[in-house]
């Protein structure tokens, strides 16, 4: 039951409590999460009784009197005890920090919009490299976020060391706190020194591999009704191919053929490449809901058991739109040192890419991605992909 309880939990947002509305009134909030956590406990019981459905049916005559009680009681229970330490933890969250930014003012107005742009809880305090600090209560400042520790005159270090205050070069603000890396305020000293290259010796990607192939054939296994009944769909709205091709960009910049179910009007583009973008006029009928469920990127799976994608890593991109994103984009080829992905941090963070603009902001979770590369970020990516499939939260301008 706890498995099939935390994962649900998750999927529902349980433990979203950033997203409550302090100023919606206590009761209100009180009732939507104890209808969350009796949907919750609910669903969760019912997996459990049809995984061990067949092991002992006898178990089962009560269920549904005994378990709709128990999980009502036991939810609110639960939510009168949490409520509380929920809503000071939130209130507390929700105060701004202070840190001060020392640099140039034209990495200060970036980074301000980025941090806005993530809604984190911070407040930047601007201050240059020559700026006296009498002007600053220090017992207020959360910590400083340095564009360059190298230009920093020594005994100003000493000085902030001996307020006891906590310094942060700008690559630790982009990794701790936008978790993506803005790829306009990085330099060429710190992607060399970033460890963007994972070794194709290393034992994490052999794990990956394995998981890639198990888990594509197990999905494929399963899902293949759905592919069949989505076909049905496609081919009865215009009577026109169920399955698209097209060439994108692989690891090492290599070009493979990806297969997707068809969502957009038969010969959609005219021969010319096109953005897609929010409300497209070219996407059919079906085509909204299969982009909305992601059910239109599951052939890819084929890709992922030949070994050209993973489940997760980059979006490939399409050629003609690589070379014009790798003309504007600083070190966009760093993405080419994995293989793309069906899903990726990218994809769970930024829903849309239908625009120059919207590329560089997935670019700069792609760097975060590589830098950070693990089996546990693979597993938190596909716990968040699975939540935006299941409440239908899929990417409507996705190409």
């Amino acid at each position: 039951f706890l498995p099939f309880w935390l994962l649900f939990s998750y999927i529902f947002g349980r433990y979203s409590y950033d997203e409550l509305n302090l100023e919606k009134n206590y009761i209100i909030i009180f009732f939507k999460l104890y209808l969350i956590s009796l949907v919750t406990s609910l669903i969760s019981i019912i997996f459990v009784f049809i995984i061990s459905f067949n092991i002992n049916l006898n178990n089962y005559i009560h269920f549904d009197k005994v378990i709709l009680i128990y999980t009502s009681l036991s939810s609110l229970i639960l939510n009168f005890l949490e409520l509380p330490i929920i809503w000071r933890f939130i209130k507390i969250s929700k105060r701004k920090e202070k840190w001060l930014f020392i640099g140039s003012k034209i990495i200060f107005k970036v980074l301000s919009n980025e941090l806005d742009f993530s809604r984190k809880q911070i407040k930047l305090i601007f201050k240059d490299l020559n700026s006296e600090f009498s002007d600053i209560k220090l017992s207020e400042i959360k910590g400083i976020f340095f564009e360059n520790l190298n230009n920093i005159d020594f005994k100003k270090l000493l000085y902030f060391q001996n307020k006891d205050i906590k310094f942060i070069s700008l690559e630790g603000l982009c990794e701790n706190f936008l978790q993506r890396f803005p790829p306009d305020i990085l330099t060429t000293e710190f992607m060399i020194r970033g460890n963007f290259n994972i070794s194709r010796k290393s034992l994490q990607l052999r794990i990956k591999r394995i998981g890639d192939i198990s888990f594509s054939f197990l999905l494929l296994f399963f899902t293949s009704p759905l592919i069949i009944i989505a076909g049905t769909l496609i081919y009865l709205e215009d009577r026109k191919n169920i399955f698209y091709k097209q060439e994108r960009v692989g690891i090492n910049e290599k070009l493979f053929t990806i297969y997707k179910l068809r969502t957009m009007k038969f010969n959609a583009e005219e021969g010319v490449a096109k953005w897609s973008s929010k409300d497209d006029k070219r996407i059919t009928r079906i085509g909204k809901f299969l982009r909305k469920s992601r059910l239109d990127e599951l052939p890819q799976l084929l890709s992922v058991i030949k070994g050209e994608m993973s489940l997760i890593g980059p979006r490939p991109e399409r050629g003609i739109f690589d070379k014009e994103l790798n003309k504007v984009i600083p070190f966009y080829k760093t993405r080419y040192f994995i293989k793309p992905g069906l899903s990726g941090w990218a994809q769970v963070n930024y829903p849309y890419g239908a625009s120059i603009n919207d590329s560089k902001i997935k670019f700069s979770y792609d760097l975060y991605y590589l830098r950070n590369f693990s089996l546990l970020l693979d597993f938190l990516i596909l716990f968040k992909t699975i939540k935006i499939v299941f409440l239908r939260r899929g990417s409507i301008a996705a190409k």
